[in-house]
């Protein structure tokens, strides 16, 4: 590696260093961080100035404007396709209109043009995807409050309208996490629920009104939103611990089974005849039961007893209905 490309990446580094400390940096904290000497990182920093980061000086402290900065952002082939990657799967984890997701799909696809252009305009189709769909303004009303009390550490006031009961309740919640699902296209927030006085999930398309309130909520240490989801199919998932299914997969699609991590809990037993059985620990079979549908004959539900009856019951359902026609 020659020395040019040396330090491109250790100005790249400090860059970085500064916009993750809002403190900032000495030079000599920086060239004892670099091994460097402090002239080199003054040469550095008039680097970074000059690029228009915003850098400032704040007595013997550099920091970064973050109102004025503009982080370059240098990308490879490889890591400009894992940002078209997650690009895609933005643009199809809902089917709301999101006025966010447009500006950001946008902005990607401008930042790619020179780079990779034909990644840019399959990423800005994607954009113009998403803006064609329905507005429905009280969703990304709910989402921008619910955004902004999880980085502000704000609770926030809203109604909720319940998919079960048919009931719409008036909450305070502290959100802790926000995560997309593609089951379902739908956005799911996790936080403690004054309500309820307990940790819940709820919909964020079920939220109908939403605001932010001036009460502060630290999250607790213990709260791991990892952990928490290991057992979820989707997003849902239980306190007392996960459900063990157990289906069997016809011979003619095990291939396909084997393909892919469907859980981080799965276990796949080969049979004599060729089929295989497929365990799973999940928190709930709601979320897991359109996946099993989809895979029609070719999968049989060997347990739990109550989720083996649910589906047969189902699957005699669909039988009557084809007949009666």
């Amino acid at each position: 590696m020659s020395s040019l490309d040396t330090r491109l990446e250790r100005i790249d580094d400090i860059e970085r260093k500064l916009a993750r400390r809002p403190t900032g940096w000495t030079s000599g904290e920086l060239a004892r961080e670099y091994g460097v000497d402090p002239s080199t990182i003054f040469r550095d920093l008039a680097v970074l100035e000059a690029r228009g980061t915003g850098l400032i000086k704040q007595g013997r402290r550099y920091i970064l404007d973050h109102r004025s900065s503009f982080h370059l952002l240098k990308l490879n082939n490889d890591e400009a396709l894992a940002l078209y990657l997650a690009a895609r799967l933005l643009s199809r984890h809902s089917d709301e209109h999101n006025p966010h997701v447009v500006k950001a799909l946008e902005k990607l696809a401008d930042a790619l043009d020179a780079k990779s252009p034909l990644m840019a305009h399959h990423i800005a189709q994607a954009a113009s995807a998403v803006r064609v769909r329905r507005v429905r303004r009280e969703y990304v009303e709910a989402l921008e409050i619910l955004t902004r009390g999880w980085a502000e550490g704000r609770k926030v006031r809203m109604r909720y309208r319940s998919y079960t009961k048919d009931e719409t309740t008036e909450r305070i919640f502290a959100p802790y996490f926000i995560e997309p699902s593609g089951i379902g296209y739908a956005c799911y927030v996790i936080g403690y629920d004054d309500l309820r006085q307990s940790l819940r999930t709820f919909k964020v398309e079920r939220v109908y009104a939403a605001e932010l309130t001036d009460e502060r909520f630290t999250q607790p240490e213990q709260f791991d939103a990892q952990q928490l989801l290991a057992s979820a199919w989707g997003v849902i998932w239980r306190d007392e611990g996960g459900i063990e299914v157990t289906l069997r997969f016809a011979p003619n699609v095990v291939r396909r089974v084997k393909e892919s991590v469907w859980h981080p809990s799965q276990r796949i037993e080969d049979l004599p005849d060729g089929a295989c059985l497929f365990t799973v620990l999940v928190g709930s079979t709601l979320e897991f039961k359109p996946w099993v549908r989809q895979w029609g004959a070719d999968v049989v539900v060997i347990g739990p007893p109550a989720f083996r009856a649910e589906l047969a019951e189902e699957a005699r359902a669909v039988a009557r209905n084809y007949d009666t026609m």
